[in-house]
């Protein structure tokens, strides 16, 4: 035997004017090592791209679409209204995700697009962590935060 291996396929099947990019389903967004002091007092770090790719839309039959991002919202005593909770040792941090002219996207919100093309469609966002408006409330080290999507379309 001078090797073999082994390649599993997965897919689904959905009912949607639109196909989603594998790409985009899955994605992990890298949000830099980020400074405790750019964090203090409610400070934002900087935003990095969100992109989520359609493929072979079909605006005939929806050119009009929401997405909602779920999640488990921040702490909103802490100033973290709108953004998404962490895990991990980094605290006092919430994971914000905002459209491209700074409109937070809140927690299971459902939020218009602008109208869809036949063919591909590419959806822009923006994500940064935003630190606890609280004194001395953010804590470093490693963190996470997952934010699962839904789209909808009329």
């Amino acid at each position: 035997d001078q090797g073999h291996g082994k390649i599993t396929f997965k897919g689904s099947i959905i009912d949607a004017p639109c196909s989603i990019d594998a790409k985009s389903l899955d994605q992990t967004i890298q949000l830099g090592a980020i400074s405790k002091n750019q964090l203090a007092g409610g400070g934002k770090s900087t935003p990095v791209p969100l992109n989520i790719q359609l493929h072979d839309c079909d605006a005939a039959t929806a050119n009009k679409a929401s997405i909602t991002f779920s999640g488990i919202a921040g702490d909103s005593a802490a100033g973290l209204d709108g953004s998404f909770a962490v895990t991990g040792q980094g605290a006092g941090v919430g994971v914000v995700i905002a459209d491209l002219g700074g409109n937070v996207i809140k927690p299971e919100i459902k939020t218009s697009l602008p109208a869809l093309s036949s063919g591909n469609n590419e959806l822009e966002f923006q994500a940064y962590v935003q630190g606890s408006s609280a004194s001395n409330a953010v804590t470093p080290g490693n963190f996470a935060s997952v934010a699962n999507f839904m789209m909808t379309y009329e």
